[in-house]
This record gives C-alpha cells, sequence and structure tokens, in this order.
C-alpha cells in the first residue's frame, strides 16, 4: 500500500509529518460547534489517510474531559484520550491529545484530534467535509477514452466497452468507469452496500451472479458523484483487484492494494492480513464509526 503522501513521509512505518491545513476547520456534534479554527495542522502518516489537528485554544476545551484511556501510536507517541461531555449526552473517546509526542514527531503538544465519525459534520471554509480530511497531494482526474475494456470473471464475460472513462487517483490503481449499457446487467445483483470517498462521494454496490454462485461487491457506481468527478455519474466500476480486465487486448495485473485485502470498505492493511473472500456474506456499511479511523 502506498504511504500517504506528505512533506516527510516516505515508506516506514510510523513515519509522520505536518503541515498547516492553511483553511478554516470546523468540527460541529448535534448543532453544536466545538471546533473552529484557521491555525489546523495536517498530520501525515504512512499507512493512514491525514488527520487534522486543532490548537487547544480553539476548541471547546471546557467540554473535553480526560478519560484515562491511554493508546500508543508508533509515529506519534501516546494518544491520551477525552470525553465530550455536551449538555444532554456523552461522547465517549471523542478526542485525542499527545502531550509527550517522541522527538522525531513534529510537536503535537497543545492540539486535539477528533474522532471523525463520532462528529456530526465538518467544514473546510464553509464545504462539507466527509470521510477524512482530503489529501493535498492527492489528484483525481477523470478522463474520456475510446480504448477497448473488457471485463471478465472466471471466462465469463461481464462487460465490453470502448467509451470508458478512465480515473486516476494518486496512489490508488487505475479504475475504468464503464457505461451502464456496457455492462451486462443480467449478471448483476443490487447489494446492501455502500462506502464513502472524500474525492468522489458515495458508492453503491452490485454483486455478480454466475450460476448459483454470487461474488460480492464487485461492481461499483457513483449515483450523485462530487463535482469534481461529475462526469462518471451512472457509470460502473470494476473491482479490479478482482476481475479479469483487458485494454486492448492486453490483460492488466490485479493490483495489489488495500482493497485486495479489506474489501470495499477498506481502511489499512497489515502485513499477514488474508486477502478479501468477495464470496463472504459481508455488507459494507459506509457510515460504520470504526471504518475510517
Amino acid at each position: 500500500m502506498a504511504a500517504v503522501k506528505g512533506p516527510g513521509v516516505d515508506s516506514r512505518p510510523g513515519d509522520v509529518a505536518v503541515e498547516p491545513a492553511r483553511r478554516r476547520v470546523r468540527v460541529f456534534v448535534d448543532d453544536l460547534c466545538v471546533g473552529d479554527s484557521d491555525r489546523t495542522l495536517t498530520l501525515f502518516e504512512h499507512g493512514f489517510t491525514p488527520r487534522w489537528y486543532l490548537p487547544l485554544a480553539d476548541v471547546r476545551a471546557d467540554l473535553l474531559r480526560p478519560n484515562g484511556k491511554v493508546t500508543d501510536t508508533l509515529g506519534r507517541g501516546p494518544a491520551h484520550w477525552h470525553d465530550l461531555h455536551l449538555p444532554h449526552r456523552v461522547v465517549v473517546d471523542a478526542a485525542w491529545t499527545h502531550p509527550s509526542p517522541p522527538l522525531a514527531c513534529p510537536p503535537l503538544d497543545g492540539h486535539v484530534s477528533f474522532e471523525w465519525n463520532l462528529m456530526t459534520r465538518w467544514l473546510e471554509e464553509d464545504d462539507e467535509i466527509i470521510v477524512h480530511p482530503r489529501d493535498p497531494y492527492t489528484r483525481v482526474d477523470v478522463l474520456r477514452s475510446s480504448r477497448h475494456v473488457t471485463v471478465s470473471l472466471h471466462g465469463t464475460v461481464l462487460a465490453d466497452s470502448t467509451r470508458p472513462l478512465v480515473l486516476l487517483e494518486t496512489g490508488a490503481p487505475i479504475r475504468y468507469y464503464l457505461p451502464a449499457d456496457d455492462v451486462d446487467a443480467t449478471l448483476l445483483l443490487p447489494s446492501d452496500s455502500f462506502t464513502w470517498c472524500p474525492y468522489k462521494g458515495r458508492a453503491t454496490y452490485r454483486h455478480v451472479r454466475l450460476g448459483e454462485r454470487v461474488y460480492r461487491d464487485l461492481f461499483w457506481t457513483y449515483e450523485a458523484p462530487l463535482r469534481d468527478v461529475d462526469r462518471i455519474a451512472g457509470h460502473l466500476c470494476p473491482f479490479n483487484e478482482f476481475l479479469d480486465i483487458t485494454v486492448d487486448g492486453v490483460t492488466l495485473e490485479q493490483p495489489e492494494s488495500k482493497w485486495r485485502y479489506g474489501g470495499p470498505n477498506a481502511y489499512t492493511f497489515r502485513e499477514g492480513d488474508a486477502t478479501w473472500d468477495p464470496t463472504a456474506e459481508v455488507a459494507w456499511r459506509g457510515d460504520d464509526p470504526g471504518v475510517h479511523r
């Protein structure tokens, strides 16, 4: 898996870097703003998505109470956890601080990071941000193409198209988004699974049925993608990691990515993880609080 792109971050586990986010960041729980800062730091750590750290002076520190929980992190040192005490409820493990980061880590003392999915809403200036802070070193391009793309599973052709959209995302495999009319709908089944992407939006999935066997979530689609990639709306994307794809007659290698090990809702992957089994009975829920930490 590629490391998070960031200044000073390479392929070493535990490698950490920070830089100013250079934008106003606000975080809400219910309708209460618990953080509002234009001095936020973006933290990059090998193997993880970016995180925001806000100065304690810019958050509702009066609502944060240490709960005694301390966990260790490879690059940031001990994390001291805090509950968020609201007028009508308590959000357990809502935030953490690093009062004594290791010498190799940029200074994080005096800052706090909130558990993303336990918050109700995050704003970057006035735009809502989903899943996690967008990586300023990630670029997503969608290109029209006339290349001939076929998609097969165990010798059965699932899709055949000469009008794909090629999506290039920094650090991710090349994806081929195909018009729905170029995919054999008779072999697809609806899925309850959905996931979120901070660059593309909410994805829903389709199973593949070959005879009596169902292979879960091997295509996905963005019905209402975010503005920057809106041309992929209504297209179906095959899961390169588990399907046989040819481009202009050349068979592509199935990429070795975190999704090969974690399935659609992969967050990160560790050495020794087992390959995801698309025949397993799993539904991916993009609103699971434990998914995007």
